[in-house]
């Protein structure tokens, strides 16, 4: 009759822990303003319908939503249409048309300055737009405690 040893089920043998998860570039003050040294910060994009179409964690931070509840949903959706948020439609309807706007996003985390444009295809036609955080306004000072930082 053969044994089998099952590891981490019938052993002894302790098996590492996971390595804590990655602190945010967004998790204080001193490391939001200068996240990308000054340069822009792709935040997502979106097709002609403005659905988006891939979202950055920097985007889901200062939003303060997970991926999944920002990507592959429109604009309209994710952050209302009414308030502070129309400017951030208006700007990427703008954007629709071959412009490149600005607005401001109000996020739950901080106030940040964004650029939107359109993205072309080959053959110069509009097929979507790109936003970018191009300058941190404001930050929210309170920062969440993480159970590692606890310990």
């Amino acid at each position: 009759m053969r044994q089998w040893e099952l590891i981490g089920i019938t052993d002894t043998v302790q098996l590492p822990q996971a390595p804590p998860p990655p602190r945010s570039r967004f998790s204080n003050a001193e490391t939001i303003g200068v996240a990308a040294d000054g340069r822009p910060v792709f935040f997502w994009s979106t097709d002609t319908a403005l659905r988006v179409r891939t979202v950055t964690g920097a985007a889901t931070e200062v939003v303060g939503m997970p991926r999944s509840k920002v990507e592959g949903r429109d604009l309209i959706a994710v952050f209302g249409m009414e308030g502070p948020n129309l400017a951030l439609l208006d700007a990427h309807v703008a954007a629709l048309n071959g412009e490149t706007a600005s607005f401001t996003l109000e996020g739950a985390r901080a106030t940040v300055r964004c650029e939107v444009a359109p993205t072309h295809d080959a053959l110069d036609r509009v097929i979507g737009t790109f936003c970018l955080a191009t300058k941190v306004e404001q930050v929210d000072l309170r920062e969440v405690l993480e159970p590692a930082a606890v310990a």
